[in-house]
């Protein structure tokens, strides 16, 4: 037990110290930049330069206890800067899936005209290819059929199923549950806690990966808008802020993809034990009717 406590513990100080402590001391850095170099001097290194050999020589930096004073001030303003990060991811996460309310509307709408209008041409394509191949109608000039997988792909790109907010993000996690109660006819809200508590600890682990490759998306989403706002005092730190939040940003959508098909495998690979773990006993595989009975018993619904 003790070794396992000293491992976890040396592992959250290696996290504590990669995710919070590095990044802020390279924002204090980068605000000192800011301070000494502002706009008019942006991109003078021999200036900041100067500046690192005057306070080398100085008498703060020859002073133990200065020194300690500047170190715990680096490390305050470090672990200030991380707390921002993480509340600014928070909100990125946010932006990312949740519904803007009416602020969203006018988005949600739109996505859901290029989807009706992307499926529209899928479905107008399979009806042609099908009857090329039935001999109803000749192929086109090129001798070829309608691309519906092309099709099928553009309509994808933009949701999995009809477009509900305003970000793809929040679309895709919707899809997951529109996808299993298609399927199941669960209420994957209802029914996931108790799904949750039926997997074991390996079967948890890739869900949880997932979503933690998610939070840290938009956590240096959150780095990335400290930039941009620093940026107001020393310009050089706007582009690289912007191009913080567009890497989080997508890495974030990389992460909800991963994170909404393995939540479709998980219930797909265990819908039978959450049966049984509810006291809904199968008689074959598991179908809507299994998954309308145990939606209605986990909603206590009788």
């Amino acid at each position: 037990m003790t070794a396992l406590l000293a491992s976890l513990g040396g592992r959250l100080a290696e996290r504590w110290l990669a995710v919070v402590v590095l990044p802020g001391v390279l924002y204090v850095c980068a605000v000192a930049a800011a301070l000494e170099l502002g706009h008019a001097h942006a991109t003078d290194a021999a200036r900041l330069r100067d500046a690192l050999d005057r306070f080398a020589v100085s008498p703060v930096a020859q002073s133990n206890g200065a020194l300690l004073l500047t170190a715990a001030a680096v490390g305050a303003g470090a672990l200030a800067a991380g707390g921002a990060a993480r509340c600014l991811g928070r909100l990125f996460s946010l932006l990312w899936t949740e519904d803007w309310g009416r602020l969203g509307a006018p988005l949600a709408r739109r996505r859901k005209r290029r989807w009706t209008a992307a499926t529209l041409r899928y479905e107008q394509a399979l009806r042609e290819k099908a009857r090329i191949l039935r001999g109803m109608r000749p192929p086109r000039p090129d001798g070829t059929a309608p691309d519906t997988a092309a099709l099928a792909a553009a309509r994808d790109r933009i949701a999995l199923t009809e477009p509900r907010v305003a970000t793809w993000m929040g679309d895709r996690m919707r899809s997951a549950d529109a996808r299993v109660r298609r399927a199941y006819d669960l209420d994957l809200a209802t029914v996931w806690p108790c799904l949750w508590l039926t997997l074991s600890e390996e079967a948890r682990i890739p869900l949880a990966e997932a979503q933690a490759v998610f939070s840290a998306a938009a956590r240096s989403a959150g780095w990335g808008a400290l930039y941009l706002v620093l940026g107001l005092w020393w310009w050089p730190a706007a582009p690289a802020g912007a191009a913080v939040v567009v890497v989080g940003w997508w890495r974030g959508r990389e992460a909800v993809e991963h994170l909404a098909r393995l939540v479709e495998h998980t219930v797909d690979l265990n819908t039978a034990a959450l049966a049984e773990a509810v006291g809904h006993r199968l008689s074959g595989p598991f179908t809507p009717a299994d998954g309308a009975a145990v939606t209605r018993i986990l909603r206590k619904a009788g």
